[in-house]
């Protein structure tokens, strides 16, 4: 099973290099010399916001950023598309009143995948079949018709759910056909 298969945002939260974060080390405890001119992979990036507005603004802010420098070859204005749906259902739609964080984490795979992790303190989701049915103009629909294919779950019991997408670069998974499953927790 590779890193960008698991369902866990503790793959998500370093934010070093070295072997605390699960990368390769050469023999000297070194991390291999990276390919001239291009990047290593996997590579990761994690932050959080209060739940509030302003942190879907935020999020794409710092993902644009994250996404330009780490030089992901996918369709990275899907991407923030992507990102700023999910941020945004995770502060406005939240089934009870919950305090908390809104958690972005980003992993590009060795693949060349990218991971859009989103989680919220609550660790319900309601009517997400209904949810990713809607037009294709906004919400999950929208994500997947920019080729995200989706899943949810609560891999972190009692700290709510995270909702995942998988984007690739080239081809969009999910246009013209939903790619959404729920992962129970």
């Amino acid at each position: 099973m590779s890193e960008g298969d698991r369902f866990s945002t503790a793959a998500l939260r370093g934010r070093g290099v070295g072997p605390d974060n699960g990368e390769e080390v050469e023999a000297g405890g070194r991390p291999p010399a990276p390919v001239r001119g291009l990047p290593r992979r996997p590579q990761r990036f994690a932050r959080s916001w209060p739940l509030q507005p302003t942190a879907v603004q935020l999020a794409r802010i710092h993902a644009r950023t994250w996404l330009v420098m780490s030089r992901w070859a996918g369709d990275q204005d899907a991407a923030l598309l992507a990102i700023h749906e999910l941020v945004e259902n995770g502060v406005k739609h939240p089934t009870e009143s919950v305090e908390g964080a809104v958690e972005l984490g980003l992993l590009i795979t060795e693949e060349e995948d990218l991971l859009i992790d989103v989680s919220d303190p609550d660790p319900k989701f309601a009517d997400f079949d209904a949810a990713i049915a809607v037009e294709k103009t906004r919400g999950l629909g929208l994500v997947i018709a920019l080729g995200g294919a989706i899943t949810w779950g609560t891999p972190d019991p009692g700290r709510g759910k995270t909702v995942r997408v998988r984007m690739r670069p080239g081809k969009p998974l999910g246009l013209g056909q939903p790619t959404a499953t729920v992962k129970s927790p």
